[in-house]
């Protein structure tokens, strides 16, 4: 009896819906990303149909990856999702390579982008909130960027430790934040795509050029780039899987949040962007830093314009408590699996959370929002994430062969040729952005390199204990 206590008070909690999966899904991709990157893809891509052609591409990509993950949740509905299927696939190593790479870029790196991103926008009623309006500059660096401290990193730093305390006093708490704030961000974005298109100060002119007039490699490099931008813009797509192991029917649940809520995202983006081009054309989107503020500002004045600025606020904030939601679940997988600090497979007594992995992140972020600025810490988030995404999706293959009499409630759609597509686009994404921004990739990639001795530390500690 007392046994059987002591584990129940250990373990997590089965609460989550579908309602919650889907709010999850939606809420971890749309952070701040497509308030602010179309400006940016709107510099490397100067016509309106390589433009919507880069969107859908990730968009594509994004669905293909969730048809894939949709039937290994459905296999696995365990939490720490990918750190599981990649463990029963190709071993523990490749599974604790991804935690790693999840805690320590992806989610943390996301977090404090996200957080940051919020602060700026923040900047648009208290105009001293700016990146140039630093308390102090450190002549060190972090990742080869100087480090500034000043009210945009305050701010983010803030938010982090507020989602922290939030998802540490549990899951269904977390959730709830994510039924919220997921739908103040889509009733923003689509009223926003409304405005646009209603307001009568848009004109599909600015659609013009619509296609290049050459498509050479330097368009193709200038796609690639494009790339990085759109595919952090759908950045999340994996994190309901994390959780699956708090999910009631999880075998249901968890496949439709993936499929409903990717679907929905890519629909609201391509809008949004079609949306954007109709106010503002391309030549001075591109010099927008916050381009659907400035949408905003023309089609419904300053107050309509606030509003919105609000509701992006919202969206960064609930994204923010999405990934300290979802990722320490990867930690916390593989600490119980014994392959990291033991310690972070902890569970709060009361709340029933994994407590230490949660502070953990939630302590790397805040460090990470010192970093530099917005761009620079989503180009170490994407190229860092998307190996592992495509090495997860061949999980499915492996999978078949090494647990062919497994249930399966849902199949992967056009399988295998729908994964296969998805490995060879990524695959083509991650040679591009290595020669494209080299810089970034090498750091990426060393970040993951110095976690191997950890790992064999680790592993041989937790056998001997």
């Amino acid at each position: 009896m007392n046994s059987d206590s002591t584990q129940n008070r250990s373990s997590l909690l089965r609460v989550l819906g579908l309602r919650e999966g889907i709010a999850i899904q939606i809420g971890c991709i749309i952070g701040s990303g497509i308030f602010l990157v179309p400006a940016t893809i709107a510099g490397h891509l100067h016509a309106m149909g390589p433009i919507m052609l880069v969107w859908i591409v990730a968009g594509m990509l994004t669905l293909f990856g969730a048809l894939t993950l949709a039937e290994l949740s459905a296999v696995l509905p365990q939490a720490g999702g990918p750190y599981v299927y990649l463990s029963h696939s190709f071993g523990r190593i490749w599974g604790f390579l991804f935690s790693w790479n999840d805690f320590f870029i992806n989610k943390a790196g996301s977090a404090a982008a996200i957080a940051v991103a919020f602060a700026t926008y923040l900047g648009y009623f208290i105009p001293a909130i700016t990146q140039q309006n630093t308390f102090f500059t450190f002549g060190s660096s972090i990742f080869g960027s100087p480090v500034g401290f000043g009210w945009v990193q305050l701010i983010a730093i803030a938010t982090i430790v507020l989602v922290t305390i939030i998802n540490v006093r549990g899951v269904k708490l977390g959730g709830w934040v994510m039924i919220i704030f997921t739908s103040a961000k889509v009733l923003a974005l689509v009223g926003l795509i409304l405005a646009a298109f209603l307001s009568g100060k848009g004109s599909t002119q600015n659609f013009l050029p619509w296609w290049p007039g050459h498509w050479g490699s330097e368009m193709f490099s200038a796609f690639g780039l494009a790339m990085i931008s759109a595919l952090w813009a759908y950045d999340g797509w994996i994190d309901v899987t994390l959780t699956a192991g708090e999910f009631k029917n999880p075998e249901r649940n968890v496949p439709w949040s993936l499929l409903i809520g990717t679907i929905a995202v890519i629909t609201l983006y391509l809008l949004a962007n079609l949306a954007y081009a109709f106010v503002i054309p391309l030549d001075v989107m591109s010099t927008s830093g916050r381009i659907a503020g400035d949408v905003a500002q023309i089609v419904l004045g300053p107050v309509g314009a606030s509003l919105v600025v609000v509701g992006i606020m919202c969206s960064a904030f609930g994204t923010t408590n999405g990934m300290l939601l979802g990722g320490p679940r990867s930690l916390y997988a593989a600490a119980v699996d014994g392959t990291i600090a033991k310690s972070l497979g902890k569970v709060h007594p009361r709340y029933r959370s994994p407590y230490i992995a949660i502070i953990t992140m939630g302590v790397w972020g805040s460090l990470l929002t010192l970093s530099g600025t917005y761009d620079q810490i989503t180009s170490y988030v994407v190229f860092g994430s998307w190996g592992f995404y495509a090495l997860t999706a061949l999980s499915v293959i492996v999978l078949r062969k090494k647990m062919p009499d497994a249930v399966r409630p849902y199949k992967a759609w056009g399988y295998p040729y729908a994964t296969l597509l998805f490995v060879a686009i990524a695959g083509w994404f991650l040679y591009n952005t290595l020669v494209e921004d080299t810089r970034n990739a090498m750091i990426g990639i060393v970040l993951l390199l110095v976690s191997l001795p950890l790992y064999f530390y680790w592993t041989r500690k937790n056998i001997r204990t």
